[in-house]
């Protein structure tokens, strides 16, 4: 469901929001209520082979799917230490940004809400610790690179940030 068909009490007052294109707005106390895209990372990992790092959904949305492992920003925090934070959180691995491979919007699906998303992805490289699939990750393979986009994967913006990777590697 999109969130505009969604959210229907102002979080200030309670009064109704009504649609107004670029907002929602509340009919009792005039509050707009932005649906803004909500930021997020993937990082591009390769190993000496020139093969990429991919994770598997250990939960939904999309669960069982490969991905690139990152993650949500929280508020308030850099761009850059959320992609080390959920790096390390998913992988136990400390990682070194080393570029930015593009932006790319999507959407996520959670509690039923289809959300406008905006990811960033980076490319990295791995700079101490030992690789162990966590937090929202059940397992990790390295790929070839001509076998990546064959798999099924996780999101269309993860898809576009590695035909990108790919092609510019190339």
């Amino acid at each position: 469901m999109e969130p505009r068909n969604v959210y229907k009490f102002c979080p200030r007052c309670g009064g109704k929001l009504v649609d107004n294109q670029d907002f929602l707005e509340c009919t009792s106390c005039g509050f707009h209520f932005y649906i803004n895209s909500i930021p997020c990372n993937a990082v591009i990992i390769e190993n000496e082979r020139h093969e990429i790092l991919m994770v598997k959904r250990k939960v939904e949305p999309r669960a069982d799917t490969w991905d690139l492992p990152g993650g949500f920003l929280k508020p308030g925090e850099n761009f850059f230490d959320s992609a080390k934070r959920e790096i390390r959180e998913e992988l136990h691995v400390e990682i070194e940004i080393t570029g930015i491979v593009g932006i790319y919007e999507d959407t996520y699906l959670f509690q039923n809400i289809l959300n406008p998303t905006l990811m960033i992805a980076t490319t990295a490289k791995i700079i101490s610790g030992n690789l162990k699939a966590d937090d929202d990750v059940s397992e990790y393979t390295y790929f070839p690179k001509e076998e990546v986009l064959k798999l099924e994967l996780s999101f269309i913006g993860i898809r576009k940030s590695l035909e990108d990777y790919i092609k510019n590697e190339s």
